[in-house]
């Protein structure tokens, strides 16, 4: 791990032993999961099960259920999450505990994900624990990859399977995976897959050119059970995009200054993390240790002479995370209490440096972050919880002209869940984060004179949300309504200053509406999500670089039936979106623009076979977007209105009607 420094705060870790032993001495402690939740109903969770019973193969598929979350672009390179409207740069998201950090290009995807390879991902949205990590102004993203043993049938020491699958609209997949048990104590698995994608064609018959793309992926996982209580686990993750495309990859016209040019974008992650169940007066405790690392190259077939990069100049940006996770869980008087630091440092490098004569980047830029945190829960009663916690960050940062910003501050969270019946819950929360100036998009780290002023202030953001859950027999049932404000936010301003600053405040509300019936045979649901989110009083835009997307309200519906006397399971999916007229302010610009994005309802049709009568052999069958539908999303940056109000397009429509069929065997 390049450059790693854990001063001051590896000083803590004695003091946060000592002080957990003393609290053990009171009482002797009961085991408790140091990665558990303080309340599990605020966390939405998806599983490899949901994600295998759609033949998931995108993070839009993967996260197709949630109606407060956008994923738009079309192209896989050109896909970003949204979450109630804002971007998930604004959010803590980590894989395997390795922080996910820094953006590569506005105009591109910061996400690279292979659903085959994820077990679980796990969003919390508005104020988080303090346990999630620093940094989460609007909510936190983990995802959680694979491990050998938990793909063992009952009895079985040695497992494979292979899958593949066609597409109509238009490619095809393939894979393989390999896991089992090496003794007693050790579980292995070994992984990987490739998916190939030409041009797809969008809902009128229209070729979305340079959308294609070829991805791979590699997963390695290795859990040592050490001795009783003690799990040493080793993983690393691979992701690969490769294809031809414009510079700006979420376009799909050419533009002035936006050449095609292949380009390779990878995400390399590497963790290794210790774990301690607890017994007697220790807690349990994970320490864990990650490297990350984001890799874009591009290679123009003509000269760009605006970047200064000659034709068949290879040019790119890289982004490396790396850093240590340490937390501990006691049980105290039927409180649970956890605590922990974080120490995280990121780098930002031009590759192959070649800066335009009007630049004075240096081409390199260093952050870091090193922060504690404790929370708790504690019973109020028989009814009541309080939760609480806090978190304390000191943020340092050296920018690309030598500038060094620093800042540091609190970041409280608390709530309070009535348990009104066994059934029926109600939670009130609330939490202020704090993130400190850090890397700017590593393209501008070459490209551009883009600099920091040097009195720029961390981002503050407040986050107030009300929710009543339900659940009983068949029945499931959840409310929310929520208050978001981002203060300070930080982006680029215009051209005419060549200043990224604070640019203002971000307001949102909104709410959230989800009923689910299952009686094992059939199952229905139907969510709604609205959020309203806006920049010093002007709509979320695509000029909002980082912060968010205006869209109109989304509804979802699910209707499902089993039939297990044939092995198969049938469902039927619709999301739909009401239109959106929205106000931007276009910061680069200084001038607001009126857009309009028409709404639109997509059906998608499952089908699941299992011949065997378990999952030895899985048959997938699907029809995306059923009735064919042209469409943008509304999270697409589909579209340019310059000053006269006239429209360019400029981003992908999604896909037209895909049939598509996956076939999974295990050994």
């Amino acid at each position: 791990m390049k450059n790693l420094r854990l001063h001051p705060l590896l000083l803590a870790l004695p003091g946060l032993f000592t002080a957990s032993l003393a609290l053990a001495q009171e009482q002797a402690l009961q085991t408790v999961d140091v990665r558990g939740k303080l309340i599990s109903d605020v966390t939405t969770a998806v599983s490899s099960d949901d994600v295998q019973t759609r033949a998931a193969r995108s993070l839009g598929e993967m996260l197709r259920d949630e109606s407060a979350v956008s994923v738009g672009g079309g192209a896989a390179i050109a896909q970003k999450l949204y979450i109630r409207g804002i971007e998930d740069s604004m959010l803590n998201t980590t894989l395997d505990g390795a922080a996910q950090s820094g953006r590569a290009f506005h105009h591109q995807s910061r996400l690279l994900v292979d659903p085959e390879l994820i077990q679980s991902v796990e969003i919390d949205r508005g104020a988080t624990p303090a346990s999630a990590g620093p940094g989460a102004l609007a909510g936190s993203i983990r995802m959680t990859t694979k491990d050998g043993r938990q793909l063992l049938r009952e009895g079985q020491t040695i497992g494979a399977s292979v899958r593949g699958g066609v597409a109509s609209n238009d490619g095809h997949r393939w894979g393989a995976t390999v896991y089992g048990l090496a003794g007693e104590s050790v579980d292995f698995l070994l992984s990987a897959n490739r998916d190939k994608n030409d041009d797809y064609k969008a809902g009128d018959g229209t070729r979305q050119t340079y959308s294609g793309s070829t991805q791979s992926s590699q997963l390695g996982k290795l859990n040592w059970r050490i001795a009783p209580g003690h799990r040493l686990t080793l993983g690393y993750q691979s992701v690969q995009d490769k294809g031809t495309r414009y510079l700006r990859p979420n376009f799909w016209q050419i533009q002035p200054g936006n050449s095609l040019m292949p380009q390779k974008t990878t995400r390399d992650t590497l963790t290794a993390t210790y774990h301690f169940d607890g017994a007697g007066h220790l807690p349990a405790m994970e320490l864990g240790l990650f490297s990350d690392t984001l890799k874009v190259t591009r290679t123009p077939t003509t000269a760009q002479p605006q970047f200064n990069k000659p034709a068949g100049y290879t040019f790119g940006e890289e982004i490396t995370s790396s850093g240590l996770n340490f937390k501990a869980a006691s049980r105290v008087a039927g409180a649970t209490v956890r605590y922990g630091l974080n120490i995280h440092r990121f780098e930002m490098d031009a590759i192959n440096a070649r800066p335009p004569v009007i630049s004075t980047s240096n081409g390199h830029e260093k952050s870091d972050v090193k922060g504690l945190f404790a929370e708790t829960s504690i019973p109020l009663g028989d009814q009541f919880l309080l939760g609480a916690g806090t978190r304390y960050d000191w943020y340092s940062y050296t920018d690309n002209h030598g500038q060094r910003i620093t800042s540091n501050g609190l970041s409280p969270n608390a709530s309070l869940t009535w348990m009104a019946t066994d059934a029926l819950s109600v939670r009130a929360s609330a939490g202020r984060t704090l993130r400190g100036a850090g890397l700017k998009e590593a393209f501008y780290v070459d490209n551009t004179r883009w600099r920091n002023n040097p009195d720029i202030r961390p981002e503050k953001a407040d986050n107030f949300e009300l929710g009543v859950n339900y659940n009983q027999g068949p029945w499931s049932a959840k409310a929310t309504v929520f208050r978001q404000h981002i203060r300070n936010f930080i982006t680029t301003t215009t051209n005419a200053t060549w200043l990224v600053d604070n640019v203002g405040t971000m307001k949102s509300s909104g709410y959230e509406l989800s009923a689910a019936w299952d009686n094992g045979t059939w199952r229905s649901g139907l969510a709604v999500a609205s959020a309203s989110p806006k920049l010093n009083g002007y709509d979320l835009g695509d000029e909002a670089y980082g912060l968010g997307v205006s869209t109109g309200r989304s509804w979802n519906l699910n209707l499902g039936y089993r039939l297990p006397a044939w092995n198969l399971d049938f469902e039927w999916f619709a999301r739909f979106m009401e239109a959106k007229t929205s106000t931007e302010y276009l910061i680069s610009e200084g001038r607001t623009a009126t857009k309009h994005k028409p709404g639109f309802g997509v059906h998608d049709a499952y089908v699941n076979w299992l011949p065997t009568g378990n999952d030895r052999v899985r048959v997938t069958f699907g029809v995306r977007n059923l009735f064919n539908k042209f469409y943008y999303d509304q999270g697409s940056y589909a579209y340019y209105v310059d000053a006269a109000g006239n429209s360019t397009g400029r981003g992908f429509a999604e896909p037209g009607r895909n049939v598509r069929l996956d076939v999974t065997w295990k050994y």
